[in-house]
């Protein structure tokens, strides 16, 4: 998130029409760059969020998590004798309730698949605006997967030899349902809200899941949501 007058902590960003109420989700920031963290819970605040604290240190916000309610924790990457990654894993094992939202100057697709893998809800760009980046982070409180599609193609990836033709043609592959699936995964859906809206079995759901999963070559939801999005096979929610 590029440092300028347009990043103020006290600037505005209105909501999009439709997005979920942010009052009383309770946030944890856990950066150790300090003047960024506060510049951003300072942001929160002004949307609605409660911001229960401000942390440089991912030690700490797992032990916040683990003794009080929490719903969201915003956490960087890069530490100096820490891994947010490793974190983000740790936090899902504790309080799987809690989501994560990763925010990072790092890319490529390592770092993007790992974080994915342990459990992240969202990933984005500290180079994204604040409005897109608090946007996004209000799709994840309210429980949609998030990928920010600047990186996605680049640094995802998904595979050098994966590329958007390709990825068309693996699609074809998809079944009618495994498609209506797919469309609810963009939108955020649970296995639940799924199985009620198709009126399916969540057995059922859970094994087209697997099945797109299997097609696309990818091994999470979050994944999937971010290979169809940047391979054009589905449009990004808006």
């Amino acid at each position: 998130m590029p440092a300028s007058a347009d990043t103020a902590p006290s600037e505005q960003v209105a909501a999009g029409p439709g997005q979920p109420a942010t009052d009383g989700v309770r946030v944890i920031v856990c950066d150790d760059h300090r003047v960024f963290a506060e510049a951003l819970a300072a942001v929160l605040r002004g949307h609605g969020y409660h911001v229960a604290e401000v942390v440089q240190d991912p030690r700490h916000a797992l032990e916040l998590i683990a003794a009080q309610t929490v719903d969201l924790c915003v956490m960087d990457l890069g530490f100096p004798d820490a891994d947010g990654i490793e974190f983000t894993r740790r936090i899902g094992e504790t309080a799987p309730s809690v989501k994560v939202f990763v925010l990072t100057a790092r890319t490529g697709p390592d770092v993007l698949r790992l974080a994915m893998a342990a459990g992240a809800s969202g990933v984005a760009s500290k180079e994204r605006g604040i409005g897109d980046v608090v946007r996004a982070i209000g799709r994840v409180a309210g429980g949609e997967l998030y990928c920010d599609d600047s990186l996605l193609r680049d640094a995802l990836g998904l595979g050098v030899d994966r590329d958007r033709a390709h990825a068309q043609f693996l699609a074809t592959y998809l079944t009618k349902r495994e498609r209506e699936v797919l469309d609810l995964l963009i939108q955020g859906h649970t296995t639940d809200a799924m199985a009620g809206l198709l009126r399916i079995s969540k057995t059922t759901v859970r094994t087209h899941i697997q099945s797109v999963l299997n097609k696309f070559g990818v091994h999470s939801r979050l994944e999937a949501v971010a290979y169809a999005i940047a391979n054009g096979i589905v449009p990004p929610p808006t």
